[in-house]
Parts: C-alpha cells; sequence; structure tokens
C-alpha cells in the first residue's frame, strides 16, 4: 500500500474525522474529495489505520466502550420486560 501513489498521507478533514472516532464519515468524506469508489476510500482509511497503532487503539477503545453501553441498555430493557411478564402472568388479578 505504501508503494502506491494513492495511498499518501491522509487529508486534514478525513484525519480529523478518523481521530474523533468518525470512521464512516471519514470514508465519506475521502470519496467526496478525491471522487474514489467506497473500496478505494476504504482501503486508504485502513492503511492508514493500519499505520497508525494508536489511533487503532483509540478506535477499538471507542468500539468497546460503545457496545458496552448497547449491552447495558439491551440487558435493563430485557430485565424490564421479563419483569412485567412475570407481574402479568402471577401477580395481575384477574
Amino acid at each position: 500500500m505504501r508503494a502506491d501513489p494513492r495511498y499518501k498521507t491522509l487529508p486534514a478533514e478525513p484525519a480529523t474525522l478518523l481521530n474523533e472516532g468518525r470512521v464512516h464519515e471519514a470514508v465519506k468524506a475521502l470519496r467526496e474529495s478525491h471522487n474514489l469508489g467506497a473500496r478505494e476510500a476504504r482501503r486508504w482509511i485502513d492503511s492508514y489505520i493500519n499505520d497508525d497503532p494508536m489511533l487503532r487503539v483509540q478506535l477499538e477503545t471507542q468500539r468497546r466502550s460503545r457496545r458496552r453501553r448497547y449491552f447495558f441498555w439491551f440487558l435493563v430493557i430485557d430485565i424490564l420486560l421479563t419483569a412485567g411478564i412475570i407481574y402479568y402472568l402471577f401477580y395481575m388479578p384477574r
């Protein structure tokens, strides 16, 4: 990838979006600024991420945090639904 002239340093806007953790928006910005296809832009972004280990760790940490948050809310909603069903089946006056 490094020998390929298309995969130079990343422009400022996609690099900033990547540092904020917004990978999808960085791909879109790169596609619009350089008139690339989705695959080429994604490959460029991936090569940039692979070349910067701190960015890779930062993005993975953000993904883990997001997954934990989703799992927490899934668990809360599941507990509430289960409590509602148990209440309806056993304690609801008929």
